[in-house]
């Protein structure tokens, strides 16, 4: 062997030792196993049967139904899910396969309330990623609550309290966990955190949460997706059967629906196909979609009725039912073990409900009076004019919207309005004005969730405070008890009934604010309250003349001719 051979040879070596000893530093090494990452075409679901979920080596064994969403790359899905489903687990891994293979640089994680985001982090993503060197392997030392970075990524896990506090980071994929109990109004805020990115390939929005009320939350934007339900294919005559309808159409009475399941006199309950009654096995089935003509956003529903764990065997979820039902706790099984939004009956108002209290009579522009007046002040002034009547509560005159705080001052005239009761937000100014003009007759309404008991009018300041769901309780009543006269049924009566349609009675966890933090965390009590679930201008326009015509005078005003 030649000198020059040899020196080629040692540097050779020497460059592979350099090599090693650059790899072996850390940061290279981790830049280098993320590239790694990126280049070894791992599907998602392959990369997923990588990892260890709760202690357990992840597998679709038993969730067979998980297969397709797993294998789903559609940019913006919506999840509308029972409880204990998977899918907390589905979007933690994809989000965590978002950065270290398809390389998203931000990835955003919203929850209700900051202590969920530290439930969360403490609880299932730090040990999540320890129990996985793969993942743990890439991990910076940026490891806080609320932001872990993985080589150039990064992962942010924030709260959705408040507008403000979701509207200063820019990222390439977006998850909103548990979103019916998140702040509604922060929505399309998060979804401004994805427009500055130039590449729309890249991004994406996932929603999922158990469901609450109809037409809010998860259940509202799963309407707008394809609606893609998992239905047991019948072994014996392939009949495709959706569960969650058939277990809705059953308890519905339904005079043609049969019960999905049944117990057997053998003591065995099981899921049985609704045209032949053959039993069903819950991993035979096939996602298909209910508006196949939809194509931008994907919906998935999930049930416990086809889960395979024995918390939710068809024994147990009977028993569940009949519990609910003996408790008057329909709306949380619903909720939670069928996966749809639901509120009983008695919670909202139908619109059909609402315009069987119309009489005979128009909408008037003058009455002789005593007249109440409420006044909702937003997208217009919405305004209802009612007075007391012999042998009902009362009965409404007048609806309308107006433009303009004077327009108001007419009708206090023309229907010699003793009492009004106008909201007080968002154009105080012109609220408090308006109410000057009138001394003794306006009051400008503040609702309060602590007050307690009786309204509380401050005639100096022209102001009375109530407790909202209190006031909305009362003027709910005289619907239900049909103890109000509408107008006649025309197109403001049945745009007034969609109103008070769009209010429903929900259970929520109260929240406070953390003295340290200065953030909104949940205490663990519960009361009701009244959530929008769409336009409902009207709706508080009557609470208030309800409140107005409850508390005021039947006598005319002093120095009315």
């Amino acid at each position: 062997m030649t000198s020059s051979t040899h020196f080629h040879l040692s540097s050779a070596q020497q460059f592979a030792q350099s090599l090693v000893e650059l790899y072996n530093k850390k940061e290279v090494k981790k830049e280098l196993d993320i590239y790694m990452d990126r280049t070894s075409g791992l599907s998602f679901p392959d990369w997923c049967l990588k990892s260890i979920i709760d202690g357990h080596q992840f597998t679709f064994d038993r969730r067979e139904y998980l297969i397709e969403p797993y294998n789903d790359d559609h940019p913006w899905q919506v999840t509308q899910k029972a409880t204990q489903l998977g899918e907390t687990i589905r979007a933690m891994l994809r989000a965590v396969y978002g950065m270290l293979v398809k390389g998203q640089r931000s990835v955003l994680y919203y929850f209700p309330t900051d202590t969920d985001v530290t439930r969360f982090s403490k609880g299932r993503a730090k040990p999540f990623i320890t129990e996985n060197p793969h993942i743990s392997k890439h991990i910076n030392k940026t490891d806080e609550v609320h932001l872990k970075q993985f080589g150039n990524c990064l992962w942010y896990l924030l709260g959705m309290g408040t507008a403000l506090s979701v509207k200063s980071i820019p990222g390439n994929a977006i998850y909103l966990d548990e979103f019916d109990e998140a702040n509604q109004d922060a929505f399309e805020m998060v979804l401004e955190r994805l427009g500055g990115q130039m590449d729309e390939d890249e991004i994406s929005v996932h929603l999922f949460s158990n469901p609450t009320l109809p037409d809010f939350g998860v259940s509202r934007e799963f309407e707008f997706t394809d609606q893609k339900y998992f239905m047991l294919v019948c072994p014996s005559c392939g009949h495709y059967n959706c569960l969650e309808d058939m277990f809705m159409d059953w308890i519905n009475e339904d005079i043609h629906a049969d019960p999905p399941l049944i117990a057997l006199p053998t003591g065995e309950t099981i899921r049985v196909c609704g045209k032949c009654q053959g039993k069903l096995d819950p991993a035979k089935g096939e996602w298909v979609k209910k508006k196949p003509s939809i194509t931008d956003k994907r919906g998935y529903h999930y049930t416990q009725l086809w889960s395979q764990t024995q918390w939710h065997s068809p024994e147990n979820i009977l028993s569940k039912y009949y519990n609910a039902l003996a408790k008057g706790n329909l709306q949380t099984f619903i909720n939670q073990t069928i996966g749809f939004g639901y509120v009983e009956a008695e919670n909202r108002l139908s619109a059909e409900e609402v315009l069987e209290l119309c009489g005979t009579k128009g909408i008037v522009s003058s009455d002789d009076g005593p007249c109440f007046m409420g006044v909702d002040q937003n997208k217009g002034i919405h305004v209802v004019i009612g007075k007391k009547c012999e042998g009902k509560a009362g009965k409404i005159v007048h609806l309308e919207v107006y433009k303009d705080f004077e327009e108001l001052d007419s009708l206090m005239q023309n229907f010699h309005v003793s009492r009004c009761v106008i909201d007080a937000l968002p154009e105080t100014r012109n609220a408090r004005t308006f109410a000057e003009r009138f001394p003794g007759r306006v009051y400008m309404n503040y609702y309060n969730v602590h007050q307690k008991g009786d309204y509380a009018w401050n005639e100096r300041e022209y102001i009375v405070k109530c407790n909202r769901t209190e006031s909305l309780d009362a003027s709910h009543a005289e619907i239900r008890l049909g103890n109000i006269i509408l107008p006649k049924r025309c197109d403001i009566t049945k745009t007034f009934a969609d109103h008070l349609h769009n209010v429903a009675k929900k259970l929520v966890e109260e929240e406070e604010i953390d003295p340290i933090t200065r953030l909104k965390r949940k205490t663990g009590s519960k009361r009701y309250t009244y959530v929008k679930l769409g336009e409902d201008h009207f709706r508080h326009a009557y609470n208030y003349e309800c409140m107005a015509r409850q508390s005021g005078s039947n006598l005319l005003f002093p120095g009315w001719a």
